[in-house]
């Protein structure tokens, strides 16, 4: 069964399916939520799910009114909206993007963790060496890196409450051998003297890292893909999607659906048979499996 009925629940339940589910991946690169639980993007998911539910549901009601023998028909008279085109071709790579951005976030004890050693101030500090606890060992240049020594060393950090002396195992030094007043940089948190001190602190910005660096290079993929969904198919191809037909947009629906339950795990920080990253990770391809559906059942 294809049906051209519609009604304004139709209507409203498309778009607030297509614009709920545009504004979590928007959610998702905006970095609203650095670590799991990722609310916002979830509400807006399961937003984007219910109404695509209540499109269903406006559908079959609005096939059956059109075919109540004591209503007038009415012709389809909408014309073709050029913004749906957009919203499809484009919004499938970067979904298949945000998918994979979210496969790759933090926990959420690492990013709590990030958020209380950030309050107290941890990063990167120059502070003083107060004297050798160990003779350097020298290692030799090679091509891929300079002459360094690695030395224990007692170092003066200087917490808010009070400097304090800390030995450090194998403190990195470039090119000549420590001493007494040298600077070293280590990182600590001076609001917080119960906070390890090390050398290499750098909490991890892989979420950063893939919407800014890997998307230099994976943006230009999606745009390109983008533009050439949308060259594949006019205005009139992507309305005629809008007519409900349950052997094309059901099964469609029932992989975006299992796609959203994939990234739960992640989404939610919590593990199913001890994997969470890998669900993700196959959720990714779910929305260019349901338009690939969808164009061939069309």
């Amino acid at each position: 069964m294809s049906t051209s009925a519609r009604s304004v629940a139709t209507t409203l339940t498309g778009w607030g399916m297509v614009l709920s589910g545009a504004a979590a991946v928007v959610v998702t690169f905006r970095g609203v939520s650095p670590y799991p639980p990722l609310v916002p993007e979830l509400l807006l998911a399961g937003l984007s799910a219910l109404f695509a539910v209540g499109w269903v549901v406006a559908s079959y009601r609005a096939e059956a009114r059109a075919r109540d023998p004591l209503r007038k028909s009415r012709p389809d008279t909408r014309n073709p909206n050029p913004v749906l085109r957009y919203v499809l071709c484009f919004g499938v790579p970067l979904a298949t993007f945000a998918a994979f951005v979210t496969a790759f976030n933090v926990s959420g004890s690492y990013g709590r963790e990030t958020e209380r050693l950030e309050r107290a101030g941890y990063d990167a500090h120059s502070v003083a060496v107060v004297r050798l606890a160990g003779e350097p060992e020298f290692h030799e240049g090679g091509e891929d890196h300079d002459p360094y020594y690695l030395t224990d060393l007692t170092l003066r950090i200087p917490y808010e409450a009070g400097p304090r002396e800390i030995t450090l195992r194998g403190v990195y030094t470039r090119s000549k051998a420590p001493r007494p007043g040298t600077k070293v940089d280590v990182y600590f948190a001076p609001r917080d003297p119960g906070t390890p001190v090390t050398e290499n602190g750098k909490r991890s910005t892989v979420r950063l890292f893939l919407v800014a660096f890997l998307g230099l290079l994976i943006w230009p993929l999606i745009l390109a893909t983008g533009f050439a969904l949308k060259g594949a198919y006019d205005d009139d191809d992507v309305h005629d999607l809008r007519r409900f037909s349950p052997g094309v947009h059901l099964p469609a629906l029932a992989i975006l659906l299992t796609g959203l339950l994939l990234l739960l795990p992640k989404a939610l920080d919590f593990q199913v048979a001890g994997h969470d990253q890998l669900y993700a990770l196959l959720s990714c391809p779910t929305p260019a499996l349901a338009l690939t559906w969808v164009i061939k059942r069309v």
